[in-house]
């Protein structure tokens, strides 16, 4: 996970400890005197996180992490911001400014690294969400990022009742969320009976903080609550402890002397972050669905249907079985286009696609191969099923009326049909292994063929591949 690291600070023996303690972990590390420098840095080569004092010549720590945020190349870099200077309500200003953690010295080298590589652990896996989305951005499927002030569920969780209630009061004041407290030892169990939560926070007992590990580990791994940040308070200041509790998974940990105020930001952070994966993972699926779906009708697309097209053969070869393609044609459908428009045409492409969908069974494979040419593939089917399925699409489709817009009255469409059987024997390829099922592509082409026979034959029929001995 070692990234680059940027250091800021005016103070050179500062930069050269920082340095050693990074280079010995295996970080890149660049440097700069001050906050102006720093960010010309950044801009040329962008590191992987920032780490900055609290005061600087040209800027405090807050202006810069203002000056961050508000650079697009540079809003996502994670800022850790080291002070001596143990005000929580300066702690405050920083982190609302958009530092993301201020570290106090004396530095604990666990704690230290410990934050460097939750926080880079974090910011990989928002990248690789950002890569996703930007597939979905090229396909037009972006959405709007979810609001920030929409109140989200946060889970409180403590090792008593009272504890939990009474982290509940304190944040009730600054969050709009809805707050639900829970015992350490039933939060798993009520997290399976209720809504999942968006952020969750956790307050770390002093003595025996083994059982709280253990369930931050398991929340950070189940399914329902992978994604939710955990926000670890400790009872007691301790850097082993903390460490403990970053590198088990814990999104942010906070001391015994955070005020409530910064708990809820924090809190209020996660819930946002859980909000922005989830609408990456929907545009995501929505442009994974778009790659493999025809927008028009509805149907797969040719991108998908061969590759399925293939399995399904081979499977039909291991198992012994046959299976059917069929190439369903339009008749006449430039005919349409000329005289309707090409609106009529889009609408007469969309029914038929809904037709196909609703007279085919779950098992089958229907596509759009381009233009007004369709696909079918029917598994664990002989030639007398597939007559009969093609026979049916003939006169379901040549008994709907087509309501055309703008025209007064609907008119009736039929289609040809080209049937071909894995089982059809065909010239062997002598470059393929005796016994090796025929390609999709092959089966594809046979079914063109019988397609021509219909059409050649008056149209509105169904035509098989004309059968004939292996060479």
């Amino acid at each position: 996970m070692p990234g680059k690291v940027l250091i800021i600070d005016d103070i050179a023996t500062n930069r050269i400890t920082f340095k050693v303690r990074l280079a010995a972990a295996c970080y890149q590390v660049a440097q700069a005197a001050t906050a102006a420098e720093g960010l010309t840095l950044a801009r040329q080569m962008p590191p992987d996180l920032i780490l900055c004092p609290a005061n600087l010549p040209d800027m405090d720590a807050a202006g810069l992490a203002r000056a961050l945020r508000a650079d697009p190349l540079l809003e996502d870099i994670p800022l850790i911001v080291v002070t001596a200077d143990h005000d929580p309500a300066t702690r405050l200003a920083m982190l609302e400014a958009g530092a993301d953690d201020i570290l106090l010295k004396p530095l604990s080298d666990d704690l230290f690294l410990a934050r460097l590589r939750s926080l880079l652990r974090h910011r990989h896996n928002h990248e690789e969400k950002q890569l996703r989305d930007g597939a979905g951005q090229v396909l037009g499927l972006a959405e709007t990022p979810a609001g920030f002030d929409a109140p989200g569920r946060v889970l409180l969780v403590a090792d008593t009742a009272d504890t939990a209630l009474k982290w509940k009061s304190l944040l009730a004041r600054s969050m709009p969320d809805r707050l639900t407290t829970v015992g350490i030892a039933d939060a798993m169990r009520h997290i399976g009976r209720t809504d999942v939560p968006d952020a969750i926070g956790m307050v770390l007992p002093a003595e025996a903080p083994e059982t709280g590990l253990r369930l931050l580990t398991e929340l950070t791994a189940h399914p329902a609550t992978r994604d939710a940040g955990v926000i670890v308070a400790l009872v007691a200041p301790r850097a082993r402890l903390a460490a403990e509790a970053l590198d088990r998974g814990a999104a942010e940990v906070l001391g015994n002397g955070a005020l409530s105020r910064e708990m809820a930001l924090r809190l209020r952070r996660q819930i946002l972050r859980k909000r922005r994966i989830e609408t990456l993972r929907r545009s995501m699926r929505a442009g994974l669905r778009a790659a493999v779906i025809d927008p028009l009708t509805g149907l797969h697309n040719r991108r998908y249907a061969m590759p399925r097209l293939a399995r399904m053969v081979e499977e039909a070869a291991r198992i012994g079985r046959d299976c059917a393609v069929m190439v369903v044609d339009i008749d006449h459908f430039k005919m349409v286009n000329d005289t309707f428009g090409h609106a009529a045409g889009d609408a007469i492409l969309s029914r038929i696609g809904h037709i196909l969908r609703e007279a085919m069974g779950q098992d089958a494979l229907a596509a759009r191969l381009g233009g007004e040419e369709f696909l079918i593939a029917m598994p664990d089917t002989g030639p007398e099923i597939a007559h009969m399925a093609a026979q049916k699409l003939c006169r379901l489709i040549a008994g709907t009326l087509f309501r055309i817009p703008g025209q007064p009255r609907p008119v009736r469409i039929t289609v040809s049909i080209g049937v071909a059987l894995a089982s059809d024997p065909a010239p062997r390829d002598p470059a393929k292994p005796q016994g090796d099922p025929v390609s999709p592509a092959a089966m594809l082409a046979r079914a063109d063929r019988a397609l021509y026979g219909a059409k050649a034959h008056g149209r509105n029929r169904v035509t098989f591949c004309k059968r004939r001995p292996a060479a």
